[in-house]
């Protein structure tokens, strides 16, 4: 969004879009950091897809774009992590070209990610943060789902102020460069590796009251460097609809934590909610319906149950003659997640 006051902005942000393959959310997450954040510095680094569709697109964004910088690496290492690869070395070179530009602040969105809105609220409420915790590097920046208010992995400091449980470090969001070049951090080889780390040397993280980011919900993925599942399809102008000047007042004026169902609305197509933001064959697929059965003990049945979300469809609009995701709907959550419990009951019986 554009600062109001036409002034130049109080903090120097560089947004950082990092991911590999994946065109389709790629080009999304790109197009919304360039239109919600038009004051900003904006670092695209492809890593490594060798897609050469993607590779143009991205070429072709930085050359009509003077805020654009594009790093495209050649290499993606999968044998230290085979879930992510080398995701983490191209952070680190993310952070060195940060810190070499003189930013005050990094803001880190992987590519499956969009931005929804963004103003100088959103930095100014995270020096307000980094000032009063000193212990705090990193505020993510997305809303997270509901789901997350059903484990024991978050604890409210104060009204919209939550604290991530033994994470020390993540993955996205807001870093301060001062702090971070303080403590010469470095990214490890997977998110749990340096969220102990750090966690262990004291470090905390506070999640941003005013959530600005949404991940694309019952995503595609890349595992391996195999892509999982398929990429939705965009419909209009962004996968997800942005916020209105209207729902951003909201979001700010919120005295309660504002969750990824409240502000991330599918736009032309529909997918279940509540919503869930990994591979749902992953191991852990069992847990949605864990969260599933936390949920209606807490809510109900009615108000908890999957349903097909349809705010951002035209009105009167049948979801039957819609992109919908997951693809077959509320049977294939149940195939799946048996299939899975099934997997891991016979994995643990043949030890």
């Amino acid at each position: 969004m554009l600062d109001d006051k036409g002034t130049d902005p109080a903090y120097r942000v560089l947004h950082a879009i990092v991911g590999h393959k994946l065109p389709v959310y790629f080009a999304n997450a790109v197009n919304s950091v360039l239109s919600m954040a038009v004051d900003d510095d904006v670092l695209v680094v492809d890593n490594a897809s060798n897609l050469p569709i993607l590779t143009q697109e991205l070429q072709s964004t930085a050359a009509r774009e003077p805020r654009v910088h594009l790093l495209l690496r050649e290499s993606n290492d999968t044998t230290r992590n085979r879930k992510v690869g080398g995701l983490y070395d191209a952070y680190n070179e993310v952070m060195e070209h940060a810190l070499r530009g003189g930013y005050d602040y990094l803001h880190i969105m992987q590519h499956d990610m969009q931005l929804l809105w963004w103003d100088e609220t959103v930095p100014q409420r995270a020096s307000e943060i980094f000032a009063e915790y000193p212990e705090c590097v990193n505020i993510p920046t997305q809303a997270l789902p509901r789901h997350a208010g059903l484990s024991d992995g978050l604890e409210h400091v104060k009204p919209k102020l939550l604290l991530l449980q033994n994470y020390g470090l993540t993955d996205t969001g807001l870093y301060d460069l001062a702090k971070w070049r303080a403590r010469d951090i470095r990214f490890g080889d997977s998110e749990g590796a340096h969220a102990l780390k750090y966690w262990r040397e004291g470090l905390r993280v506070f999640c941003h009251p005013l959530p600005t980011v949404a991940p694309i919900p019952w995503p595609a993925v890349v595992r391996a460097g195999k892509v999982i599942g398929r990429e939705a399809q965009p419909r209009e102008k962004y996968l997800l609809r942005p916020l209105t000047g209207a729902e951003i007042n909201q979001v700010k004026e919120s005295t309660e934590t504002i969750w990824l169902e409240s502000v991330c609305v599918p736009w032309g197509w529909t997918c279940l909610t509540p919503y869930w933001v990994t591979d749902l064959r992953a191991i852990n697929s069992i847990n949605y319906w864990v969260y599933r059965y936390r949920d209606i003990r807490r809510r109900g049945l009615g108000a908890s149950w999957p349903r097909w979300e349809r705010r951002g469809l035209p009105a009167g609009a049948s979801v039957r003659g819609v992109q919908r995701l997951p693809r077959f709907g509320r049977p294939q959550l149940v195939i799946q997640s048996a299939w899975q419990a099934a997997r891991q009951a016979i994995g643990r019986s043949g030890r």
